[in-house]
């Protein structure tokens, strides 16, 4: 008598682990102190903690950073959203031969930490957010 393999359907598939979701009171006194980003990240960062043994300065440290980051990037879709520029401008798209700005202010300017990485404004003032072309 032979025996025919199991099939897929007689066996009992495997789901990978699962995060536990955080206690009702850390995630609703999360939530009052309005720390989105760390209450969506710390069920997982929790478990890699206990996995790899993270003194609690290390957790701390993580967590924050990641709300940091969060509310960084929050910032600047607020800011640009509320500055209503109808289209985002580079450095490399501005004419400088066109404008009244001398060649040698504009290179100073532009070399100025006023620019992000990929040298767009990143100015809230309000009489330095609008650059006439």
């Amino acid at each position: 008598m032979t025996k025919t393999p199991p099939s897929i359907t007689d066996t009992e598939l495997v789901a990978p682990p699962s995060v536990p979701p955080l206690a009702a009171d850390l995630d609703a006194g999360l939530r009052r102190l309005k720390l989105a980003a760390v209450r969506r990240t710390a069920p997982e960062v929790l478990i890699t903690a206990k996995t790899q043994r993270w003194t609690p300065e290390e957790v701390l440290r993580t967590l924050i950073e990641t709300e940091l980051a969060a509310r960084d990037a929050s910032n600047v879709v607020n800011r640009l959203k509320a500055a209503a520029f109808p289209v985002p401008k580079t450095l490399e798209s501005f004419d400088v031969a066109a404008s009244s700005i001398p060649p040698k202010t504009f290179d100073y300017l532009s070399s100025l930490e006023l620019f992000g990485p990929n040298r767009t404004w990143r100015s809230s003032a309000p009489s330095l957010s609008r650059v006439r072309e």
